[in-house]
């Protein structure tokens, strides 16, 4: 039995992929999740074979908590799910690790048949998204945009591009004011960004908020 936890901010996305779950003898939902900091604690707890990430949620993204996750369980597979397949994401998913990658356009038959192809050690990606990863293949580059900033460098940014201020993020985090300011000045200059007000757009552009 493969066990699976489900992590989306929707309802009825977490309806539609727990019947289809239900519907297949070899596959047991253990969890549901609407944000990201939720999937984390319920992976903790549960310990599933996969988990099926929502690249947009509040609280964290799908890219920083599947991060987190495979820091904890390297082994697990994972699934992400996404309305676009923006080149950024689905570069930053490939550097993840991201054993499979469907668009919620996707036909409802894919998802258990890409759980069981990533449960037998291999990949499971949209034809749009296999096809972005040829094209990054042909045409790489250095490393994703996600990559390029630290843990708390995209904790501050995922602050920032949430309207919270220098001081909120602060006390969020558990760290100084100024060491806020220090990791939005080093994540503006890693990304090529001279106003903050560009951060949103970029962290809409890479998932990291909803826009």
């Amino acid at each position: 039995m493969i066990s699976i936890l489900v992590a989306d901010d929707h309802s009825l996305i977490r309806a539609g992929i727990r019947r289809v779950v239900e519907s297949e003898a070899d596959l047991k939902l253990v969890a549901e999740a609407e944000d990201g900091q939720q999937a984390v604690a319920m992976f903790r707890t549960h310990r599933p074979d996969v988990v099926l990430l929502d690249i947009r949620m509040p609280g964290l993204s799908g890219l920083e908590a599947l991060e987190q996750i495979r820091c904890e369980a390297p082994g697990v597979r994972a699934i992400l799910l996404s309305v676009r397949g923006e080149s950024a994401m689905v570069q930053s998913a490939v550097a993840l690790r991201a054993d499979g990658f469907l668009l919620k356009s996707s036909q409802v038959g894919e998802i258990p048949t890409a759980i069981r192809a990533v449960m037998r050690g291999g990949n499971y990606f949209s034809p749009v998204i296999a096809r972005e990863i040829v094209e990054q293949v042909r045409n790489p580059s250095p490393e994703g945009p996600f990559m390029a900033l630290s843990l708390r460098e995209r904790q501050v940014l995922h602050g920032i591009a949430e309207g919270q201020s220098a001081k909120e993020i602060a006390s969020e985090l558990g760290i100084s004011t100024k060491t806020t300011e220090s990791h939005r000045t080093s994540l503006m200059r890693k990304l090529g960004i001279r106003k903050a007000t560009e951060l949103v757009r970029y962290a809409v552009r890479n998932g990291i908020v909803e826009p």
